[in-house]
């Protein structure tokens, strides 16, 4: 998200843009830990636009995003199936394309999935599909270069005051090595800024007129030290990678499952995860390993295809969401904290579609903060605001 919007902020004419970060490159960023999925089948008209208007931009740069339009499937069990119909008759109104499957139809098309008694069909977009997050955050790192953008790492925001008579910031940063052990980094971003971890690096002071809170998960953290509250929370999740030989899941794209566990193809194997309930609040990195895919993701798959009735675990990991209160993004203008408007914005809690709205985000945000009013997309209703306003976005198509 900081670097789309550095790009475009950059493009518009804004000049002196910076972005700062304590792990640049992404190590434990949620960019670099997704399942690489990207679609518009959303239930919130909003979502959907903003995912379209992204999607729209990636198929016409496929080749370096790595994007693929292979789609999404989600299969529907009988429970489910008024609230898949309301939520397609959304999206087609938005116009996106989602096709109604029944099981005759899923059978001919994914033929794999062969244990189908909970299910009554499925619902497929065509024009969803899966991205190389990687390859799309340095793309626009490039664009942002380009255009005079400085990156900075290894810096972590540990102070910030609002001076009133220059009108701008104040900001206190702790800089760190640029080699640094994973261990290193991973205590760092699972503990206060503030608290005094290893060897402290040197504090560094910077001045701004504007500031974005992109920090991800850490957007809460980000907020408490500029000054204002952010309902966000982050959550671990899992994904796990398996050897799928008796399935090739290469035609295809990611499958939704009703339990929750989604899947797609990765090289020769598979992708995997859940959004389990059981995973706490709070910043961590475990990955409990076979047990995880033993337990949570096994079980869905084996239920689903007789052609994953023998599976092996080869690895996996841990990242982090941000989950606001309505699973909807935040982003726009922080007012009523004691600054001057246009000093601080938001962008970030995007629940795990952070990826896919990146481009229009970025974009929109852009053209907010330097035209003064969103012109492509209007993301007025994804303000903070909402969340004592009671205009809630609140979102169910969340994996």
């Amino acid at each position: 998200m900081g670097s789309s919007l550095a790009w475009h902020l950059a493009a518009l004419g804004s000049t002196e843009v910076t972005v700062i970060d304590f792990d640049l490159e992404g190590t434990l960023s949620s960019s670099e830990l997704n399942a690489g999925g990207v679609r518009a089948t959303f239930q919130q008209p909003l979502n959907i636009q903003a995912s379209k208007v992204s999607i729209d931009f990636f198929s016409k740069h496929r080749e370096e995003f790595g994007y693929r339009d292979c789609g999404y499937l989600w299969l529907v069990s009988k429970d489910a199936q008024e609230g898949f119909r309301k939520a397609m008759q959304v999206q087609l109104a938005e116009g996106w394309e989602v096709q109604d499957w029944d099981l005759g139809q899923l059978r001919k098309k994914a033929p794999f999935i062969d244990k189908t008694d909970d299910l009554v069909g499925a619902c497929f977009a065509p024009k969803d599909g899966l991205i190389n997050p990687n390859l799309l955050k340095n793309y626009y790192r490039a664009r942002a270069r380009e255009k005079g953008v400085r990156f900075l790492d290894r810096t972590q925001l540990v102070g910030a005051e609002y001076q009133a008579s220059s009108k701008g910031w104040k900001l206190k940063f702790r800089t760190f090595p640029k080699v640094l052990s994973g261990a290193f980094k991973e205590e760092v971003l699972t503990s206060s800024p503030n608290q005094a971890i290893g060897q402290v690096g040197a504090i560094t002071e910077f001045t701004a007129k504007r500031v974005v809170n992109a920090a991800g998960a850490w957007a809460k953290q980000v907020a408490k030290i500029l000054g204002y509250d952010c309902p966000s929370v982050a959550v671990r999740r899992h994904v796990c990678v398996f050897d799928s030989r008796d399935v090739d899941l290469s035609p295809y794209g990611m499958t939704v499952d009703p339990s929750g566990v989604y899947f797609h193809p990765e090289a020769s194997n598979g992708m995997a995860g859940i959004a389990s309930p059981d995973d706490p609040e709070g910043y961590s990195f475990q990955y409990p390993g076979e047990d995880f895919f033993t337990e949570k993701i096994w079980p869905a798959l084996y239920e689903r295809s007789s052609g994953f009735e023998k599976l092996k675990h080869l690895t996996g990991w841990a990242g982090l969401y941000e989950n606001s209160p309505d699973h909807s993004a935040i982003i726009g203008e922080v007012q009523g904290v004691g600054i001057l408007p246009g000093s601080l914005y938001d962008c970030h809690s995007f629940s795990g579609h952070g990826v896919m709205h990146s481009y229009s985000v970025g974009l929109g945000l852009a053209e907010k903060m330097a035209k003064g009013k969103y012109l492509t997309l209007d993301l007025q209703p994804f303000s903070r605001d909402r969340f004592l306003s009671g205009n809630l976005i609140p979102e169910g198509a969340v994996i």
